[in-house]
């Protein structure tokens, strides 16, 4: 195994930290003499999760691995899943380790290929795949993988032949198949008791030098033959190809290396200035920075910032992140040629919007009056009475009749933009009532009413929008006498009840289910009741003329004016305690449902013939569009009509020249249609 130190190494006597470092390297959680990286050149990081922990990624392409996709958190031998992490409770009898990729440090905390790997006397592939992004002969690159055991090990109680630990080869090859470099890992050697920190993925990998003509690379991760009796069960993470060379730093000028966020206000115009550093290591280097706006998912060149330093003066809105990025000058036009640095960001604030200005007006003269504010940076109060504050959550603990009035607030953003925002507040007293008994049918709301007061507590709470003003809406399930406590001006209170009886025992729903278009000049839609509850009685309406009270009415036919855009449908339904609910339903008219695919396009950015795709596909189902170049590649996919091609590959405008497009979809009688053609790019 290829093994690197992250930074200056120390020399450390032999002390209980001195063993600590060897177990850290051993097990890669600290590799020595770490370069600078660029941006992947090709990552497989198995995609992000939800926050559901039990979430299963989507199954490799098929030839990606030698292994079977299972859609379980806990795959059965020689299976494998795409999932978050092993749950709590752990897999096969705690067999497993509880992993949670929360806790990894050199992965993202998405997805990862989770491996019951079983015993075979041949290799296997763990992972393959072919990078096609264009990449600099003799530049330096990094092949790694992110891997982890996930078996616990208990001594012999569980591996009375020893542990047999799995061995990795890591193998890029040229397009033809030629080797161009490999290596060994040690063998993977499980915990036997959860660290400190918890489990944590190694990381890996080699260097290697990009051999002139080669314009396809191929990456294998390879399970070396061995016969496991146990221990042999892995997850795999971060995959990846990225540029090697020297370290690249960014700091913001006249800042401590440590500030990492700058805020400033759009209506300062404020300029700033930040400087890089790049060590040594290419024969001619070249410098670009770049940035982004959309949180690092898209980074672009900044035209003409091509030395160390750059600054800029920040007059919009919006947050940016800035990298610089080097290379050699031959080269520096190609992303994958490049290392970046780390990181800085400047937020240029706009006038404070999402903030709240709060105050628990009316209250009785001597209680406490409080505002609160939330959403930006800073506050300066004013107000009656002289009153004056610079804290988000202002009081006057003892207030009197002469507090009411307006409050003003100025409201700062962290950068500095002001706006003035004003609430008012009230002290006062009281009298006490209540309101009338009520009927409603289950899933409806009614608003309860007490008299005028300045304190109010309603009992039982759980089904009101708020137990503590005057008029709640009241959305209980079952028939509820609520009761309502009203202070007045002089302190006191009383009580009074309101009841809200439910008429049905099941609420009732209307829901329809049909047909979303309808194409000019003539054509049907199918509709279908999904309504719940007891329903007694349907009324249909489909605007074409007719009605119908059956819960699947016959299909309808509409004959479309050329002004006609769309039709309304709506069903009303009655149940057995006489509650009735409608639901409408839209079916939009489309003027043409003839579907083709244009035979030019010209994504220039007009509005006008800008994309490729197929065109009217609305009743189309199960479609699948294909686009590929002159040399056959797949150049775009999708399953979706409304996505079309914007004649770029990975961001990377393409050559004007005819493209084949293949064309499949199920059409309304149920009939499989493939169609195939071309369609020139114009630019």
């Amino acid at each position: 195994m290829a093994v690197e130190f992250y930074g200056p190494c120390k020399v450390i006597k032999r002390s209980k930290y001195y063993f600590l470092l060897m177990i850290l390297i051993q097990y890669g959680v600290i590799v020595i003499g770490q370069n600078g990286y660029g941006p992947p050149v090709y990552k497989q990081d198995f995609g992000i999760g939800t926050n559901d922990p039990a979430t299963i990624g989507t199954p490799l392409p098929a030839g990606t691995t030698f292994y079977t996709f299972e859609n379980t958190v806990c795959p059965s031998p020689g299976n494998y899943t795409i999932a978050r992490r092993v749950p709590v409770a752990n897999c096969f009898s705690n067999e497993w380790i509880g992993l949670s990729h929360d806790a990894n440090i050199f992965v993202d905390f998405g997805m990862m290929m989770m491996i019951n790997n079983n015993s075979s006397a041949n290799d296997r592939i763990v992972y393959v795949d072919t990078v096609n992004q264009p990449v600099c002969p003799g530049e330096d690159y990094r092949f790694s993988a992110a891997i982890i055991n996930l078996d616990l090990i208990d001594g012999w109680a569980q591996c009375p032949g020893s542990p047999d630990y799995p061995i990795f080869e890591l193998r890029i090859e040229d397009g033809a198949g030629n080797l161009i470099k490999n290596d060994t890992t040690a063998p993977l050697v499980s915990y036997a008791a959860p660290p400190l920190m918890g489990y944590k993925f190694a990381e890996y990998g080699f260097n290697f030098i990009m051999p002139a003509g080669i314009n396809q690379l191929i990456l294998k991760l390879i399970l070396l033959r061995s016969i496991y009796e146990c221990a042999e069960d892995f997850a795999v993470d971060d995959i990846q190809l990225r540029p090697l060379g020297p370290d690249a730093l960014i700091k913001f000028d006249n800042e401590p290396s440590t500030t990492i966020v700058k805020s400033v206000c759009f209506q300062h115009n404020t300029t700033i200035s930040m400087s890089g550093a790049v060590d040594a290591y290419y024969t001619n280097t070249a410098y670009q920075w770049q940035q982004t706006t959309d949180n690092g998912a898209t980074w672009t060149d900044i035209p003409g910032a091509t030395s160390l330093t750059y600054s800029r003066a920040f007059s919009v809105a919006d947050t940016f992140l800035f990298r610089l990025t080097a290379g050699e000058a031959a080269t520096i036009s190609n992303p994958y040629c490049r290392v970046a640095s780390n990181t800085r960001k400047v937020e240029v604030d706009d006038l404070p919007r999402n903030y709240t200005i709060t105050t628990n007006s009316p209250v009785c003269a001597g209680q406490n009056l409080q505002f609160n504010a939330e959403g930006a940076a800073s506050y300066i109060w004013t107000g009656p009475n002289g009153f004056y504050d610079n804290i988000p959550y202002p009081h006057i603990f003892f207030s009197s009749l002469a507090d009411s009035g307006w409050y003003y607030v100025d409201v700062v953003s962290p950068g500095g933009c002001k706006t003035t925002d004003s609430i008012y507040a009230t002290v006062i007293g009281t009298d006490v009532h209540a309101g009338p008994d009520t009927s409603i049918c289950k899933g409806n709301s009614v608003r309860l009413n007490a008299s005028a007061g300045i304190k109010f507590e309603w009992t039982p709470s759980a089904s009101l929008s708020s137990a503590t003003i005057i008029n709640p809406m009241a959305t209980p399930d079952v028939t509820t006498e609520y009761t309502v406590n009203v202070t007045d001006s002089h302190g006191c209170s009383d009580t009074a009840k309101v009841q809200v009886k439910i008429l049905n025992s099941i609420a009732l729903k209307a829901k329809i289910e049909a047909t979303d278009y309808l194409c000019r000049f003539y054509d049907s839609a199918s509709f279908k009741d999904i309504s719940s509850g007891i329903i007694t009685r349907r009324i249909w309406n489909f605007d074409n003329g007719w009605s119908d009270t059956t819960a699947k009415p016959p299909t309808q036919y509409f004959s479309i004016a050329a002004n006609q855009n769309s039709y309304i449908a709506s069903l009303t339904i009655t149940d057995t305690a006489g509650c009735t609910d409608i639901a409408y339903h839209v079916l939009k008219v489309a003027g043409n449902c003839f579907i083709a695919v244009p035979t030019a396009f010209t994504p220039n950015g007009d509005g006008l013939n800008d994309l490729l795709g197929p065109l009217n596909a609305y009743k189309a189902t199960d479609l699948l569009f294909r686009v590929y170049n002159r040399t056959g590649q797949l150049v775009f996919e999708t399953r979706d009509w409304n996505r079309k091609w914007d004649g770029r590959i990975g961001g990377v405008r393409q050559a004007t020249g005819v493209y084949v497009w293949m064309l499949e979809y199920t059409d309304p009688s149920k009939k499989r249609i493939s169609l195939k053609g071309t369609s020139a790019l114009i630019r």
